[in-house]
């Protein structure tokens, strides 16, 4: 049994018989008009204890001008469920009071509990996956080493000369590498599914940083800029809905403000701007272009397969219902709520690929000797991150 459903219980037993007969009464003498006191309540409580068969008959002394005759209450079994189900609605948020008090007591207890479940867990999960999780976590520390050095050495050259390109580069490096951590976390914890999720937002800003180095300053300060657009998008939708959330509306001086960068970049780059790839508009020649027409351009859509995969992992379609990475073989009467020890090699092997391509990208901006023999390094790494996560899983499969 849960805890909750324990706890639960524990409670309803404190509900004793003559209570909920107490009760049941008071509501049915409620229907003929009858305010029952607090002592007949009472009276009614201890007059059922004594209470042995035959018909249940208590004198409740109700006042002339209440009534003046018998009253006869039928309690069938289909109107003591009805009249539970009104009185338990009503005494429900009494006992989710009492309720959550005592789950808080046993907090500690259950929290250890559930700790000690994963360490074990995720023990068991490292003997089989801990080379192939120490091969990718060696790449992501040369990714975050290089990229480090890297904006450290040329950060303020880049500003002076308003080199939009490193600034936006250096950006989605370090957000790639913090993506990548996330990810790793997951993968050490049995989420697959979860990691694959977080590759899909890896392979976006891989994407964004190909398609800016290929395309240049114009399109690299157009990117940076964009991020008004999509403040004075997010401002509309908030004044749409602060009084539902419970917020305060913006100033007229905050959206006059917002609203006039707005047209001020429409006006400097055109009305296609306002789109969500706006940005990348004129260099596709496309009115409103999309994620996929950016993929096209820097030849990364060979990996749209594995992005859709993943994407089924984010929006709620069936296809994420049914279809586990985590679940081997998968099976439609199995629901996987928890971490599990397979389907591991996807997510990381596009981690790996994917923060070796901007880790890269990044690196050739400025090329010499030592990061040319680290971009080689992360190569190599690449395929033998592939191939350890695969040979695993293989195992785990043929098993």
């Amino acid at each position: 049994m849960n805890v909750l459903q324990e706890v639960f219980e524990e409670s309803l037993q404190e509900l004793e018989p003559e209570f909920v007969v107490a009760l049941l009464i008071q509501q049915k003498f409620r229907e003929k008009g009858i305010i029952l006191s607090e002592s007949q309540l009472l009276n009614i409580q201890q007059k059922f204890k004594e209470y042995e068969n035959g018909p249940f008959i208590i004198d409740l002394d109700i006042e002339s001008s209440q009534k003046d005759e018998e009253i006869f209450i039928d309690l069938t079994e289909n109107s003591i469920d009805d009249l539970l189900f009104e009185i338990l609605r009503d005494w429900a948020k009494e006992v989710a009071e009492e309720i959550l008090q005592t789950l808080k007591e046993r907090l500690s207890e259950l929290l250890k509990e559930r700790d000690k479940d994963r360490k074990v867990f995720e023990s068991h999960l490292y003997k089989v996956w801990g080379e192939a999780f120490a091969l990718l976590e060696m790449l992501l520390h040369l990714s975050l080493e290089a990229g480090e050095d890297f904006n450290r050495e040329f950060r303020e050259e880049m500003a002076n000369e308003q080199n939009f390109v490193f600034d936006v580069l250096t950006r989605l490096h370090a957000r790639a590498c913090q993506v990548s951590s996330e990810i790793l976390i997951l993968l050490k914890a049995g989420y697959a599914d979860g990691a694959h999720a977080r590759w899909r937002s890896l392979h976006e800003i891989t994407v964004m940083a190909f398609f800016i180095t290929k395309h240049g300053n114009e399109v690299a300060e157009k990117y940076l800029l964009h991020d008004n657009i999509e403040s004075y998008k997010a401002a509309l939708l908030y004044q749409k809905y602060y009084e539902r959330l419970g917020m305060e509306p913006l100033s007229q001086r905050e959206k006059k403000e917002l609203k006039e960068v707005y047209d001020a970049l429409l006006k400097r780059f055109g009305p296609s701007y306002r789109f969500q790839y706006g940005w990348a508009s004129s260099a596709l020649n496309k009115k409103n272009p999309t994620f996929r027409d950016i993929e096209e351009d820097v030849s990364l859509d060979h990996l749209h397969p594995y992005y859709k995969l993943a994407s089924h992992n984010i929006h709620a379609n069936p296809k994420g219902v049914f279809f586990r990475l985590g679940l081997y073989p998968q099976q439609d009467d199995v629901l996987l709520a928890g971490p599990s020890n397979t389907g591991l090699a996807d997510p990381a092997s596009g981690t790996a690929l994917s923060l070796s391509q901007i880790t890269i990208t990044l690196l050739t901006m400025k090329t010499n000797m030592d990061r040319l023999v680290l971009s080689n390094i992360l190569l190599m790494l690449v395929d033998e991150i592939t191939e350890k996560f695969l040979s695993v899983q293989n195992s785990l499969e043929s098993l």
